[in-house]
């Protein structure tokens, strides 16, 4: 008998085309943007991350509560003390970040990739897809050069050759044998491409350097709570032994808290929330017409129960209808949600999302079936009870002209107001994200962002040391750039706005008066900085001056920005004043100059900063930025060959102009905005053109 009705109800709808095309077009739409939010979802919060037994890794983070610093990296030192004391974990491991230049298989390529602890593999249960992971003699100082090269990578550049592994190639100007294929997932913390073993000499580490990652595995039958307790007492322990850091607590976190922050999970929750409501509304929507269809077979309904048809009988004729109804529209929106997916594979933003790659497996495809029938017993079964309700008397009687009756009335109009009620919400929601977004793109950064295109360089230190000769390739580089027609001013920094170098912050303390308590340290964001990068970004000096290729480090100073001034000194000059970090309290550095405050890392937040001249702090990867006249893109081809001009081994790195950073920095914002936008405008069109079709029905 089911059998009967489903053809039945086929029939039905092919004689009805185009009440059966709104209905399966409206499905197959609301199941598909579910299907693929929930595609996203699966993918980055649902899905194991791809190691073994995931749930016992933990990231063991450095935090400062009196510095209100809640994760911080940590510090090598730190960590061998760690490593040498902990009985909670199985194992701990390092991971440090690198930049590095390939010089084989093709022209010179800068990647990034990561200092790694022999043990991080097996920490994280993975094994290489060739070859061998490093070995604990490979991270001691003086071992000879060797690298693992990324899956990826793998692919790309070599063809997947087999003879890699074991082969020596230049990586960073020296010879490098690659003793193995590391597996794709390994890439999951930073999209690293290349992987050498972290060095460990502790004669060269400070213990307030933060400059690493560290990871556990947990031993079996450790909780959380216990291994975090053990690493209270050690951390104590050790700020006991080393008064420099005994204000430094440890942090334990879950990998899946290190890999997914909550900004995204929130945001895909309340997309999925969102997407949910369009559902539900389409649903309300079609109950209205089936509602509406419903008043026009009324004595069709008395006919069968005069024939001895139960009400039984007719509630599951009618969710027969309700269901192949929904199985069309979930079957179409299915299709559209594989197409949809491979749509977002390539558009969306890199690094936008945790994970490489989302695909409809196999608990889309239940989510995908299970809302598919769902969602017809939902829409189908307030239709089907009431028209089941058969009166023969006055049914029977009826000669032809519809009555839709108080109730089936009162029943329609709730619905209209449930689906007008839900595409509100989504509309003040969209409403508040667009003002949000607004806001942003209303705030002034502190720069100039029109006109600057920027690059990353990372010369090989073997080739070029920090101390020496890496200041003065710079130097030679920048009056090279600037005498190419169209370019106004370049200039070096070790970490851009919103950009993806060497953004980092370190306590500093007032050395003389301050308004500040005595001995009181202040987290502030720092770079180094050539002469000229103020101008070339459009940051004012507000007071002092700039730096001069004079400053070589031979006399500490640094230009502090105007709120890292106000923290320290208020209204008084800051000029001539001085500063020292908590690293090093014997070296204090004066201030020669006030620029104005720069937001950062992102648009709602601003943060104090302070600059060190570029001589006196070269770090291995650097930003180049250059102001250009006309078309900035027009500048690349010279700016390559004059890099190439001095060091034809050389290869930049990044190349983005400032207003793809700053967009960059709120693509999750505005990804959210316009889903949520589309949403609600596809939800309040869905409402608007259900009541209306209800209307029509109705008066017809």
């Amino acid at each position: 008998m089911i059998m009967t009705d489903t053809r039945h109800a086929i029939r039905l709808l092919w004689k009805s085309p185009l009440f059966s095309a709104g209905v399966i077009l409206t499905l197959a739409l609301t199941i598909a943007a579910n299907t693929t939010l929930f595609s996203v979802v699966n993918a980055v919060m649902l899905r194991p991350l791809p190691f073994r037994q995931p749930e016992g890794v933990i990231q063991v983070a450095e935090k400062n509560d009196k510095l209100n610093l809640p994760i911080f990296t940590a510090s090598v030192l730190n960590f061998l003390s760690w490593r040498e004391q902990t009985k909670a974990f199985h194992e701990l491991a390092a991971v440090g970040f690198g930049t590095y230049t390939l010089s084989e298989g093709g022209e010179p390529e800068q990647m990034s990739g990561n200092r790694i602890s022999p043990g991080l593999l097996r920490v994280l249960g993975v094994e290489p897809v060739a070859g061998r992971a490093f070995t604990e003699e490979e991270e001691k100082p003086g071992a000879a050069p060797v690298a693992m090269i990324g899956e990826g990578l793998w692919n790309r550049r070599f063809g997947r050759d087999a003879t890699l592994v074991g082969r020596a190639v230049t990586i960073n100007g020296l010879p490098t044998t690659i003793v193995g294929i590391a597996p794709a997932s390994l890439s999951l913390f930073s999209a690293a491409e290349l992987y050498t073993p972290l060095t460990l000499d502790p004669s060269k580490e400070a213990r307030l350097a933060h400059l690493i990652q560290v990871f556990g595995r947990l031993e079996r039958g450790v909780t959380l709570p216990q291994a975090q307790s053990e690493m209270n007492t050690i951390a104590a322990h050790v700020g006991q032994q080393y008064p420099e850091v005994r204000d430094w607590g440890i942090h334990l976190i879950t990998l899946y808290d290190t890999v997914v922050s909550t900004q995204l999970r929130t945001s895909l929750t309340v997309l999925l929330f969102a997407v949910g409501f369009v559902l539900l509304i389409a649903c309300a929507n079609i109950a209205n017409l089936l509602l509406a269809r419903a008043a026009s077979r009324q004595k069709e309904m008395a006919v069968r129960a005069a024939l001895g048809a139960g009400r039984g009988r007719l509630v599951r004729q009618l969710l027969v209808e309700s269901l192949v109804l929904s199985v069309a529209g979930g079957g179409a929106g299915l299709l559209a949600a594989f197409w949809a997916v491979h749509i977002i594979n390539g558009a969306l933003p890199q690094g936008l999302l945790p994970v490489s790659d989302i695909r409809v497996d196999g608990m889309v495809l239940g989510f995908a079936m299970s809302l598919t029938l769902l969602t017809g017993l939902v829409f189908g079964v307030a239709p089907a009870w009431r028209s089941s309700r058969v009166n023969l008397h006055d049914d029977l009687k009826q000669s032809g002209r519809g009555t839709g009756g108080e109730s089936r009335a009162r029943l329609r109009s709730a619905l209209a107001v449930c689906e007008i009620a839900l595409a509100t919400i989504l509309l003040v929601g969209a409403g508040l994200l667009i003002r949000s977004l607004a806001n942003l793109q209303r705030v002034q950064p502190g720069f100039e962002s029109s006109g600057l295109l920027t690059f990353q360089l990372a010369p090989p230190t073997v080739k070029y040391p920090l101390k020496d000769r890496a200041p003065l390739f710079y130097r030679e580089l920048l009056e090279s750039l600037q005498s190419i027609p169209g370019v106004r001013s370049a200039a070096v920094c070790s970490g851009i706005p919103f950009g993806a170098g060497n953004q980092s912050r370190h306590p500093m303390g007032a050395t003389g008066a301050s308004i500040l308590p005595p001995d009181t340290l202040v987290p502030i964001d720092w770079r180094s900085a050539s002469p000229g990068y103020f101008r070339t970004m459009g940051i004012p000096l507000l007071r002092g001056r700039d730096f001069t290729e004079a400053d070589t480090g031979a006399i500490p100073v640094m230009i502090v920005s105007a709120a890292t001034a106000r923290k320290f000194w208020g209204d008084e000059d800051p000029l001539g004043r001085m500063l020292h970090r908590s690293a090093d309290p014997a070296t204090s550095f004066t201030v020669v100059g006030v620029v104005g405050d720069v937001r950062s890392l992102t648009l709602d937040q601003e943060f104090p900063s302070l600059y060190y001249p570029m001589a006196s702090r070269v770090w291995p990867l650097m930003d180049v930025v250059v102001r250009g006249q006309g078309p900035l893109e027009a500048l690349l081809p010279a700016i390559r060959q004059r890099v190439g001009r001095i060091d034809p081994e050389l290869a930049i790195a990044n190349v983005r102009t400032m207003d793809q950073w700053m967009a960059n920095s709120a693509s999750q914002l505005r990804l959210s905005t316009q889903l949520l936008g589309g949403f609600a405008a596809a939800a309040l069109l869905i409402a608007a053109i259900g009541i209306y079709a209800v209307l029509a029905y109705s008066v017809t």
